[in-house]
């Protein structure tokens, strides 16, 4: 499988449709979960990823490990919508 953005998110939130636009707008592959009908499961994804807000954005990608035969689903944090967008700004060349 393609690497693709997870995005956790709850209704009327503007972050959250901002990040889902971004994402769409960079043709990028990603996954909804709307957790608007659990604000616990809210409260709990909010905590194993050390974030007070939503959205929560990660980026799923493969990785081999030796125990298993086929890649497994690695999500690492990309964070809120502001680091999202941070996380698709070209890098700054240093000067020299």
């Amino acid at each position: 499988m393609k690497d693709y953005y997870l995005v956790y998110r709850v209704e009327s939130c503007n972050f959250c449709d901002d990040a889902v636009n971004l994402l769409k707008e960079k043709e990028e592959p990603f996954v909804i979960m709307d957790m608007t009908s659990n604000p616990e499961i809210v409260q709990e994804v909010k905590k194993q990823n050390k974030m007070t807000t939503v959205p929560i954005v990660q980026f799923v990608c493969e990785k081999d490990v030796p125990w298993q035969d086929d890649p497994v689903p690695l999500p690492m944090l990309v964070g809120g919508y502001d680091e999202l967008v941070e996380h698709f700004e070209e890098p700054e060349e240093e000067e020299e």
